[in-house]
């Protein structure tokens, strides 16, 4: 495990070599008014609930509510639910029920959202790239507030791989979300799940080949992912699969995770049997933010 002062000169080293990259989760966006993991579990339920109160006797789907409601806080039973709420939101619209107004609530959440310190320090840092698992435009109104007008051009969904193998090829800083955009957010689609991480890799190999190769080509650092959320787990279980890297070489990447130090022991024991991930260690979420602002001060992105 790294401290703070330790790893700010690893990552001024990569940046120097342009050998370092940004993989954002959504505590970048709390302080915009964004619910963490835990939100958007709360939210979604929510929102499956008016669903549910607009539907017939017959299709109503309360049971599966009830349960997601009491396995919120446990991972291994809330994910079976979460997938089963999904599924019941298909089955509605086959039987020609329309979930728009549904998703419509689900947009609202990220339209609302301004652009905090997190974006602008992110955008302001001369990353090899930046990839996020967020669905909101957050990073790119950011750059656009800071006259990173490139990296506007350079924005893709997952599902837009010619483009983003454009974007790599050329060398340039791409925008990458991982789980797509605000324009793609269904109710039916929303990924919040291993499984659903999956999906989009098993039908989107060209995807999976670019995603790999950034983290062949650069060391990557993980910030706004917590202890519950599930999506840096997948991320890692999905690299240890694909590069069965051990922990020897120096001249291999790794990937580096921000922490604060009461979320540092779940993800401690999931890295027990991974290889080449450090934790960073922080006291407190200023501390955080002071780091990202060093690296954006010492290696500010080119206009």
């Amino acid at each position: 495990m790294l401290t703070a002062a330790d790893a700010l000169d690893i990552m001024k080293s990569l940046l120097s070599m342009n050998k370092l990259s940004i993989f954002a989760g959504s505590g970048i966006s709390v302080d915009s008014g964004l619910p963490t993991w835990d939100g958007f579990i709360d939210k979604y339920i929510e929102i499956c609930e008016i669903l549910n109160r607009s539907l017939s006797d017959s299709m109503r789907f309360t049971d599966i509510i009830d349960d997601a409601k009491k396995n919120k806080k446990k991972d291994k039973e809330l994910i079976p639910t979460i997938s089963a709420l999904k599924e019941k939101i298909k089955e509605c619209k086959k039987r020609g029920v329309n979930t728009d107004f549904c998703d419509d609530k689900l947009n609202e959440l990220f339209y609302s959202a301004d652009p905090n310190d997190n974006h602008r320090f992110i955008v302001g840092t001369d990353y090899h790239h930046i990839i996020t698992t967020n669905y909101d435009s957050l990073l790119e109104r950011a750059a656009e507030e800071a006259g990173y007008y490139d990296l506007l051009t350079r924005s893709y969904s997952y599902t837009e791989q010619q483009n983003l193998s454009i974007a790599i090829y050329s060398g340039k800083t791409a925008i990458i979300h991982a789980h797509g955009k605000i324009t793609d957010i269904k109710l039916d689609q929303f990924v919040m799940t291993n499984d659903d991480y999956l999906s989009i890799m098993r039908h989107n190999p060209g995807f999976r080949l670019i995603i790999n190769s950034i983290f062949l080509t650069s060391s990557v650092l993980f910030y706004g992912y917590g202890g519950s959320d599930p999506h840096f787990e997948e991320i890692i279980n999905d690299l240890n699969m694909t590069l069965n890297w051990d922990n020897e070489g120096e001249d291999l990447p790794r990937c580096y995770i921000m922490l604060l130090t009461d979320k540092v022991t779940p993800i401690r024991e999931f890295l027990n049997d991974k290889h080449r991930v450090e934790i960073i260690n922080f006291d407190d979420y200023d501390q955080m933010k002071s780091f990202l602002e060093e690296l954006s001060n010492s290696f500010p992105r080119h206009k």
